[in-house]
């Protein structure tokens, strides 16, 4: 059990280890497409959906053309 911990413990330390050293080498830029999409997709949170269409309307136009 006391191999297993050890084996556990120097993989999390070397985990820990990659993650620095790649701290600093995250891209940070964003083209303008990739902005202008996700610019788009938080506008598309914030509009109204429209109505759901009633079939009334449409009923109502089918019989007043048959006259």
């Amino acid at each position: 059990m006391n191999d297993a911990t050890d084996k556990v413990a120097e993989v999390q330390r070397r985990l820990r280890e990659i993650r620095k050293h790649k701290r600093g080498e995250v891209r940070w830029t964003v083209s303008s497409r990739t902005a202008e999409l996700a610019i788009d997709a938080i506008a598309a949170l914030h509009r109204p959906k429209p109505a759901p269409r009633n079939a009334k309307s449409r009923r109502r136009k089918r019989t007043k053309r048959l006259l």
